[in-house]
């Protein structure tokens, strides 16, 4: 009987694979051994992307389920002399004896992601998509004891979440500085949206043929006191990953629908406002309710309201997906599908997908004049939209030939530098001035 309950205390009761204890104990023994007969090994540090989240969403049992999976699934990528553990919540270790070349390790790593990849089969018939992020470490070029192998591991894991998530990354020396940086970057963001520090710019929507301003963008900036601009790419990934990204996704749509509110009112003219919703977001059960409040809050209507969703963004993934759509088209607000041409959506997603707009992404309009590949799937793209009964807006307009081959393909509205750059609110105060101006005197607007 004791040795039953010595053997329960040194296993995690859901996966039934050894927990922290075992582990650590395994792992320094592994160490010892590798020391003796002067051989490498390899620690990998496994992390759930956005677990949270899934736990939130769709519930604990769910989140077990996945657990249990990712367990199984990970057991049958390595050898049966290897460790796979338990270490706490959603973070799995392994520890990989007997290593020849770091390759293999990075070839069981790879292994390792795509298989996490396949979608989940759930108990009550959904289909879930899970992604992992893993970090590497090696004994003894990294680290010669337990507790410092472990900790590059979980360094490195973070990078891998700094890349994008979905990835491994093996550790390296100034990834330790990056994963301080990271932390102290996520504290100053939470700083941030107490502080006022959080900036919306507009990026303006022009009509391919009139070449007037027909509607603009919200985009989030981050203005630091003392690191000056923060680049997007870097901070909202990080809120993602936080849950930071709900409470100031509804800050960006107040402040949007504030601004294009008061435009309308001082400048007679009525905007169409752009506005991202993340999938966090999107996974929200009150975000209908939270879209007509801030409606309500800022008296702006609902039809110049666009909302925007990645096209990546998978019904089977988001619960209730379809149905969340649909109830903000019912408030009169219009969906866009952002980033059109990046995802892997089939046709038959895309019919049933509530769509008012199709928004092309840069990336193919980039190409135009140079891939005739591309210049077709702009094509394809524009045909199929308005075969569906939707507008189409190119992002990423840059040059004169850009703009001459959407207008002469027929897209709707344009968007990018060759027409405007982000602007601030006062800048775009300023533009809406110098629009009014002209259009008083009867001069030709600007593009």
């Amino acid at each position: 009987a004791r040795e039953q309950g010595r053997s329960d205390g040194l296993r995690d009761p859901l996966t039934g694979l050894p927990n922290r204890l075992l582990f650590n104990d395994r792992l320094n023994s592994a160490i010892a051994e590798a020391h003796r007969g002067s051989e490498m090994l390899a620690v990998i540090f496994v992390d759930i992307d956005r677990f949270k989240t899934i736990n939130d969403s769709l519930g604990h049992a769910v989140g077990d389920q996945v657990l249990i999976a990712v367990a199984r699934r990970l057991k049958a990528t390595v050898r049966g002399t290897d460790t796979v553990a338990r270490y706490a919540g959603d973070e799995f270790t392994l520890i990989l004896r007997h290593i020849v070349q770091r390759d293999d390790v990075m070839r069981i790593a790879e292994k390792i992601v795509r298989a996490m990849e396949v979608p989940l089969q759930l108990s009550d018939g959904l289909e879930l998509s899970i992604t992992t992020s893993l970090g590497l470490s090696f004994y003894p070029d990294d680290a010669t004891d337990a507790e410092r192998l472990l900790k590059q591991a979980d360094v490195a894991m973070y990078s891998a979440k700094g890349m994008g998530r979905n990835n491994f990354q093996a550790y390296v020396a100034v990834s330790e500085e990056s994963h301080r940086q990271r932390l102290a970057l996520e504290a100053k963001l939470r700083q941030a949206e107490r502080n006022g520090e959080l900036r919306v710019f507009f990026q303006p929507q022009v009509d391919a043929l009139s070449e007037d301003i027909i509607g603009m963008e919200a985009l989030l900036r981050w203005e630091h006191p003392e690191l000056g601009m923060i680049s997007p790419g870097f901070f909202v990934p990080l809120a993602e990953e936080t849950g930071l990204i709900i409470s100031i996704g509804e800050w960006v749509l107040q402040a949007a629908c504030r601004e294009a509110r008061r435009w309308q009112q001082e400048h007679g003219i009525r905007l169409r406002l752009g506005v991202n919703l993340s999938p966090l977001q999107l996974r929200q059960p009150t975000l209908v309710r939270t879209v007509e409040a801030v409606l309500q809050q800022t008296g702006l209507e609902a039809r110049l309201l666009d909302l925007e969703v990645t096209e990546s963004i998978s019904a089977k993934s988001i619960p209730n997906l379809i149905d969340t759509l649909n109830g903000l088209r019912e408030l009169g607000c219009g969906v866009s599908l952002d980033d059109f041409g990046t995802g892997q959506s089939s046709l038959d997603y895309i019919k049933r997908f509530p769509a008012d707009r199709i928004k092309i992404d840069q990336a193919f309009v980039r190409n135009i004049g140079l891939d005739p590949d591309d210049e077709a799937i702009v094509r394809a793209t524009l045909s199929m939209a308005h075969d569906l009964n939707c507008k189409v807006v190119a992002e990423g307009v840059e040059t004169e030939e850009h703009f001459q081959f959407l207008r002469n393909e027929g897209c709707d509205v344009l968007q990018g530098f060759l027409f405007c750059r982000p602007l601030s609110v006062a800048s775009f105060d300023n533009l809406l001035k110098e629009r009014a101006r002209l259009l008083g005197a009867g001069a030709p607007l600007p593009a």
